[in-house]
């Protein structure tokens, strides 16, 4: 069996979980410790980062190479698109979302949250070994700190993050006026990246009041003026097109 080596609650394994689901290609979840996966992962990969996918023989690193990998290893139902042209359009797509959504949006949510210990720790424990809740809680201060310094996260960093990320929403905005999907007529690595990382933020399987008890409140008022702009509910609709969990595939297969 393959297996994603993952956090639970990051963005990018949410990217690499939707195209090995979109792809129905079976695999099971690893879920690490943020700190603790270093280990793991260094014995697999070259470096630290999550998503790994262990796909057999193979290892592919980073949630861009596991797509890429997917489309060669099994070509039904591509994500990058065979025109050459349409491919390298969403190349750069991918590349500007993960750059300018993907990664800013973390540090900001990080900035927000990390101070309020139980929402933290929720959010970081999601889908975690059971022992991660006894081991986050006792060095929680430490981890918060490493946390900190490794995303280098401040006031100015994060009001930095936070307009990076609506320059990129305009964007996302400007370019759904005219088009359902961002490259040529179908979905592509481009709207499932940018979908990906930005479903916690959109929170298709959650009321109000869940997204209000998860997150804090400045997220969740800049959320509540977002809801009825195009890009929110483009996510919406392309989670419910477009993506199928890992069970449903498992049930069909």
């Amino acid at each position: 069996m393959n297996t994603l080596y993952q956090f639970q609650c990051s963005h990018f394994c949410e990217k690499a979980r939707w195209a090995l689901d979109y792809k129905s290609v079976p695999y099971t979840e690893r879920n690490l410790l943020p700190g603790f996966h270093i280990k793991v992962a260094r014995q697999l990969a070259p470096s630290s980062c999550l998503p790994i996918l262990v796909y057999g023989e193979t290892v592919v690193q980073d949630s861009t190479s596991i797509i890429s990998f997917l489309d060669q290893r099994s070509p039904d139902r591509p994500l990058t698109p065979p025109d050459p042209v349409e491919a390298k359009e969403a190349l750069e797509w991918e590349e500007y979302f993960d750059a300018e959504i993907g990664v800013p949006l973390r540090l900001w949510f990080y900035y927000h949250t990390l101070p309020d210990r139980d929402r933290a720790l929720r959010f970081l424990l999601e889908g975690a070994p059971w022992y991660g809740r006894p081991l986050f809680a006792l060095m929680f201060p430490k981890i918060r700190t490493a946390i900190t310094h490794m995303l280098k996260i401040n006031a100015e960093s994060a009001k930095r993050s936070e307009e990076r990320v609506l320059t990129a929403l305009e964007k996302l905005d400007g370019a759904l006026k005219e088009r359902r999907f961002l490259v040529g007529d179908r979905f592509s690595r481009a709207d499932l990246t940018a979908c990906a990382l930005l479903l916690q933020y959109c929170a298709p399987d959650k009321s109000d009041a869940q997204v209000s008890a998860a997150v804090p409140a400045h997220i969740f008022a800049l959320r509540d003026k977002h809801k009825n702009r195009p890009f929110f509910g483009w996510v919406l609709d392309n989670h419910r097109d477009h993506r199928r969990p890992q069970a449903a595939v498992l049930a069909s297969a």
